[in-house]
């Protein structure tokens, strides 16, 4: 196999597949590339087993072939080359020589029969979404993902999709975020998509060109099409959890707030309320709401904020990190805060039409 390529190409797909490369497998051949050539384009790709990622970029094609190569140290090299063409030679035994001006490095690779196989995307079960969307939804959700992996269906978002809305979902048991877009996706499935994967995708989304997402589901995985790029994951498998009965139904009390301004006094006041475990409060009384914190032998912070309010005086705590999480994917220049009870879940959504519900669990005031 011999190829030559521009240096900015090559390590533009490099970076892209490197994110599927495992960090804590036993199996060798996962820590390399694998690399093909196809008539006037290279194809790299690299799994985990769980997420995998193909690309492909033009080049000139002097001698077709395949082999693997070592991923981190292709990276480092190419990285550092000086910006001119680069040339790949694979020689029968596996060895890849890349030269770029006058710089060259010999690399030992390992034979392309040891990779595994990527699965294939099922064009034919593809639709299609606008790739703005799938961005905004995946960025209001998928903080909420729970990292807990006793609690195996919640490591992942739970995307649904029918004729008219997409759905997504995610839930750690102590916050929720869900949102509900308008498509016309011509299908209709339930998957949960794995943390993993969500955050492969977001990184390749943030950097594709494309107007659109390809994506086909199919038995046990998922695949997302854009570009010259296919990202494979496996689903996570089971049940999830009836989110529907966790988002109240009804609120005693409504708080139109400004977004930027309920996020910033939240995150003055936070600072204080740094320690594993540490709450903020939220006092409600005539027209003010008042954010405070108190860490016993470090401090105390608050700040008020002027509210339309004329019930009785009311006072719940939250994690200020989960209410900061929200505020800062909320669009909206004013946000609706809904509470009923010390002891219920209190909910964040934006005031404008957007269907986007943000469930937060409360903290026992102090």
């Amino acid at each position: 196999m011999k190829i030559t390529c521009s240096k900015e190409q090559l390590l533009q797909g490099l970076e892209m597949v490197q994110v599927a490369i495992s960090t804590k497998s036993t199996l060798p051949i996962l820590s390399n590339f694998l690399v093909e050539t196809q008539k006037t384009k290279i194809i790299l790709t690299s799994t985990d087993l769980e997420v995998g990622i193909r690309t492909s970029l033009p080049c000139q094609v002097l001698t077709e072939g395949s082999t693997t190569i070592p991923a981190r140290r292709f990276v480092e090299i190419v990285r550092e080359l000086p910006e001119d063409k680069v040339e790949i030679t694979i020689d029968k035994e596996n060895r890849a020589s890349i030269t770029c001006g006058k710089a060259r490095f010999l690399i030992n690779g390992l034979p392309k029969e040891d990779y595994p196989i990527l699965p294939e995307f099922k064009e034919d079960l593809a639709f299609n979404l606008p790739k703005e969307l799938v961005q905004r939804m995946l960025k209001k959700t998928s903080f909420a993902v729970s990292t807990d992996e006793t609690r195996y269906v919640l490591n992942g978002v739970f995307l649904t999709i029918n004729d008219k809305e997409v759905k997504m979902v995610a839930t750690d048991g102590r916050r929720l975020a869900y949102i509900n877009e308008t498509a016309h996706p011509s299908a209709s499935h339930k998957a949960i998509i794995p943390t993993k994967a969500v955050n492969e995708l977001m990184h390749l989304l943030a950097n594709s060109k494309e107007e659109a997402v390809k994506i086909s589901i199919a038995e046990n995985q998922i695949g997302f099409k854009f570009d010259e790029t296919v990202l494979i994951s496996r689903l996570v498998e089971g049940s999830f959890p009836n989110y529907e009965q966790v988002i109240p139904k009804s609120f005693g009390i409504q708080l139109k707030l400004r977004t930027k301004e309920f996020l910033q006094a939240t995150k003055r006041v936070s600072l204080l309320a740094t320690e594993k475990g540490g709450s903020v409060k939220y006092s409600l009384k005539q027209n003010v709401l008042k954010i405070s914190t108190t860490m016993p032998g470090v401090g105390e912070a608050e700040e008020e904020m002027v509210v339309t309010y004329k019930d009785n005086p009311l006072e719940i705590a939250f994690n200020p990190g989960y209410v900061l999480d929200a505020l800062k994917v909320i669009d909206s220049e004013e946000v609706y805060f809904e509470l009923t009870a010390p002891l219920n879940p209190g909910v964040l959504r934006p005031s404008s039409n957007e269907k986007y519900i943000y469930v937060l669990m409360p903290m026992r005031v102090e």
